[in-house]
């Protein structure tokens, strides 16, 4: 049996009307293509928008996934949507901040492969966040 009766009923269906699937309508296609989860769904519907927000903080693939019930390929194809569109702007609470300094400063060696790990985010995250930190440090001092 299929772990998805749902999809299967639906091919059937499409299977037994109108035979293979190049004769298939398009909006039945539609259908079975959205229960697949295979629409290109990217645009900034609400739910995408949790997920964008998560991508921005910097969240691993992983940590996504788990928390938000999507595919990891899903969550990748969002983040590469995202980085190509330029719309991929890294950001940070202050609380992260924080946690990035002392993270830096309580760690032997800091790269930013390391730091990613500790804090179980993304190392271009850290990367862009530890650039800002820089910049900010900076300025103080002039």
């Amino acid at each position: 049996m299929a772990s998805n009766s749902k999809l299967m009923g639906l091919i059937n269906d499409a299977e037994d009307n109108y035979g293979k699937p190049s004769n298939w309508p398009e909006k039945v296609t539609e259908k079975i293509n959205a229960e697949a989860n295979r629409i290109n769904d990217y645009e900034h519907t609400p739910a995408n928008e949790v997920l964008r927000h998560l991508i921005c903080h910097g969240y691993t693939n992983t940590q996504i996934t788990l928390d938000e019930q999507r595919s990891s390929g899903y969550i990748q194809s969002l983040r590469k949507q995202m980085k190509n569109n330029g719309e991929l702007h890294f950001q940070a609470t202050p609380d992260e901040l924080t946690q990035l300094k002392y993270n830096v400063k309580h760690m032997n060696r800091p790269n930013n492969q390391g730091v990613a790990s500790v804090m179980g985010r993304d190392k271009d995250w850290v990367r862009c966040m530890r650039e800002k930190l820089r910049e900010a440090a900076n300025e103080e001092r002039r």
